[in-house]
């Protein structure tokens, strides 16, 4: 089961994903967890690229591919924003009451806590993220 959707520079965009997401984990047979974890993760990497990649408003800003074989869900992000990894972000220290925390972060670390893997490559241009998660069917 494969699915792609494109989003454009533009917070209205965000619009798409939760459709998009619960009508792809609709016909893969994910279960409310694994909906759950997809939305989070989807939601976080668009809404980056939109507010802080750099791309000119309403202009193709990235690519989001979903896909499901053998019990694995692949969510790839294909974005033309500047070049950042998000991967070599520190994580946040948790452990810090809410307002002792430095703002920013938290997303990406949703991101990895809700995935088992996670790779990032520039790739032509492009910021390329693949993140796996193991499907709890």
């Amino acid at each position: 089961m494969k699915a792609s959707a494109r989003f454009l520079a533009d917070r209205t965009e965000l619009q798409k994903l939760e459709p998009f997401t619960a009508e792809f984990a609709a016909a893969a047979g994910l279960g409310e967890k694994d909906l759950f974890a997809l939305q989070i993760v989807a939601e976080e990497l668009v809404t980056n690229v939109i507010d802080y990649g750099g791309v000119p408003d309403r202009e193709h800003a990235a690519s989001l591919d979903l896909s499901v074989e053998d019990g694995l869900l692949t969510i790839v992000l294909t974005d033309r924003g500047t070049e950042y990894n998000p991967l070599l972000r520190a994580d946040p220290d948790v452990t810090l009451p809410a307002a002792d925390r430095p703002i920013g972060g938290l997303g990406v670390h949703f991101c990895k806590k809700l995935t088992d893997s996670q790779d990032y490559r520039r790739e032509a241009g492009f910021n390329v993220l693949t993140l796996k998660r193991t499907l709890h069917l």
